[in-house]
């Protein structure tokens, strides 16, 4: 295994652990205070996207948003198991797993680089983070929630085989390893959310 790719996997687990850490923290975190925390992650992911001088910072404001993120996870998680049960969000949780595992061999492995998908994906991205802001403001059709969920699950399903295609096609500094590896944590956690959001809406229309 090529080293700076070990190590990305080695940050990426750390990440992880930060996530672990956060669920655990995230039991005394009054649920006034979820929100603020959230929009917290906003800011260092919006950080990340306009400042240059945050990757000097990756290493600890990478590993500040996976801890918050863990805390935010927690009433995810809440809700969602409060919903479908525990038993189906873990499903899903490995069904998430296997679908990253998957695409990501498929994209390391791929002989050509699909550096030109990441423009299309970005502007993909940037329509979902739109729709999700309105619905904060405006309730849609659980038929339009499925739609939109299930767009989520296959941009964030490419953006695993992008990210891991790259780490294998271009050059990983020590410095890019904590942003790499930031990706990476973010297509799982973001696949994951999707594909809960995409089965509870469509739990939501077979009960009816």
């Amino acid at each position: 295994m090529d080293t700076q790719f070990a190590k990305v996997l080695r940050f990426f687990t750390w990440l992880w652990a930060l996530t672990a850490v956060g669920l655990f923290i995230g039991v005394f975190i009054p649920a006034s205070l979820v929100m603020p925390i959230s929009i917290v992650t906003i800011i260092i992911l919006l950080i990340f996207m306009f400042s240059r001088a945050a990757r000097r910072m990756s290493k600890w404001l990478s590993s500040l948003f996976a801890l918050l993120t863990g805390i935010t996870l927690y009433s995810l998680l809440n809700f969602y198991i409060g919903s479908l049960g525990g038993g189906l969000v873990i499903a899903i949780f490995g069904t998430t797993a296997a679908i990253f595992i998957i695409t990501g061999f498929i994209g390391y492995n791929l002989k050509s680089n699909l550096a030109g998908l990441g423009k299309i994906l970005f502007i993909v991205l940037i329509g979902v983070i739109v729709f999700s802001i309105i619905t904060i403001f405006v309730g849609f059709s659980d038929i339009i929630m499925v739609i939109a969920s299930a767009i989520g699950v296959i941009l964030f399903v490419a953006y695993t085989l992008y990210d891991m295609n790259q780490i294998r096609h271009q050059r990983i500094s020590d410095e890019d390893v904590p942003l790499v590896a930031l990706d990476l944590y973010l297509d799982f956690i973001n696949l994951f959310r999707e594909l809960l959001s995409l089965v509870y809406y469509l739990k939501n229309i077979f009960d009816r």
